[in-house]
């Protein structure tokens, strides 16, 4: 086809230029222009419209594709967002270090969610792996999980402990801590029964905090690490440090996040301007993030030098 529309352009083109070299010939000439005139002008609207037409079917064929690919893949997404977590907010602070080379770590995390189970459950393993954590791949009603090191006692209040689980509003009764454990190794749960009123159907607002020690020493590097063990939506994660921590800057890495969708916006770095970058960090993300996915804020400490 383009072959044949650069034929009738050519030959347009030749009637014209004779067209021009015969100007004393009134009959030819007008005749040799009119032809040329009207190989040329179709020649070139031929061209145009092909240009469209291809274009035209490109953009077809490509909302044909994505077409069959939203159709295809529409159900497993609605099935993910479907128990995934919403307007997820993850806050610590990190402060207070002791002579034994510990900090103490508070941490506040709150979500809504569709579907609430009849237990929520918060466990902490005493073990430098998360190999123990493998055996809870799926089970909903742990909502917290968290590591010491091996030498802690996970059921010390000063170790680990609940401070308060809210449910739409509601303060759940604190239930006492129950040793097992976990992998072989040393854990301890707490499980908050959730009554069946409470677990009407719709939107839940879930909300609780939780404080812990995190050995620090006299490294000069500390990494503040948050995990997502749900698809989460809407998610905003915020760390604050106390002088104490002798912070010389904190810096957020995203490397480890497994995205849902495609575009979204994801904004991260110091919370406040350079002179108190050492002050507060953060990351916030419109796109939904698949389970596994983590956020890691790296504090530099420079040379702390010997815990106090």
């Amino acid at each position: 086809m383009r072959t044949y529309n650069l034929l009738v352009f050519v030959m347009g083109a030749i009637a014209l230029v004779l067209s021009v070299n015969r100007a004393h010939e009134d009959v030819l000439v007008k005749t040799l222009e009119v032809v040329g005139s009207t190989l040329v002008s179709a020649a070139l609207v031929s061209f145009i419209f092909g240009q469209i037409t291809v274009r035209d079917t490109t953009l077809q064929v490509d909302q044909a594709i994505d077409d069959a690919l939203r159709e295809v893949l529409e159900p497993i997404r609605e099935n993910l967002f479907a128990g995934a977590l919403a307007r997820y907010r993850w806050d610590c602070h990190l402060d207070a270090p002791e002579a034994d080379g510990y900090a103490v770590q508070a941490m506040r995390v709150s979500y809504q969610v569709h579907e609430l189970p009849r237990e929520i459950r918060f466990i902490c393993v005493s073990s430098l792996t998360d190999e123990s954590f493998t055996r809870l791949a799926g089970d909903d009603r742990y909502v917290f999980r968290w590591q010491v090191d091996e030498g802690l006692t996970p059921d010390d209040p000063d170790c680990f402990r609940i401070g308060h689980v809210r449910v739409d509003g509601q303060l759940l009764n604190a239930p006492g801590p129950r040793p097992t454990t976990l992998h072989g190794s040393r854990a301890v749960e707490y499980r908050y029964p959730v009554s069946e009123p409470r677990r009407h159907h719709g939107f839940h607002s879930v909300e609780f905090s939780v404080t812990a020690k995190k050995y620090l020493g006299v490294d000069r590097e500390i990494r503040v690490q948050a995990y997502v063990f749900r698809p989460v939506l809407d998610a905003e994660y915020r760390l604050t440090v106390g002088e104490s921590i002798h912070a010389q800057i904190i810096n957020t890495q995203v490397s480890g996040l497994s995205r849902l969708g495609s575009g979204g916006m994801a904004h991260h770095g110091q919370t406040y301007p350079n002179s108190f970058g050492q002050v507060a960090a953060h990351a916030i993300f419109t796109t939904p993030l698949q389970t596994g996915s983590s956020v890691v804020f790296s504090i530099d400490r420079g040379n702390p030098g010997p815990t106090p």
